[in-house]
């Protein structure tokens, strides 16, 4: 039987960094499926609109 913290210390949970989070962020942005989303949910549009120049993250 294996114990949960040997298994814990196998498995590195890193977090990626911030470049690659906006870089995917990106091509999420550019995708048809972002596109169509957006057309479905008129609201979400205005949103997204009203925060475009926003400084969200540091």
């Amino acid at each position: 039987m294996e114990m949960v913290g040997e298994s814990l210390q196998r498995t590195s949970l890193q977090m990626a960094n911030e470049d690659y989070y906006r870089k995917q962020a990106n091509s999420y942005r550019s995708s048809a499926a972002y596109s169509r989303m957006r057309n479905l949910y008129p609201v979400l549009q205005s949103s997204i609109n009203d925060c475009r120049n926003e400084k969200l993250v540091n």
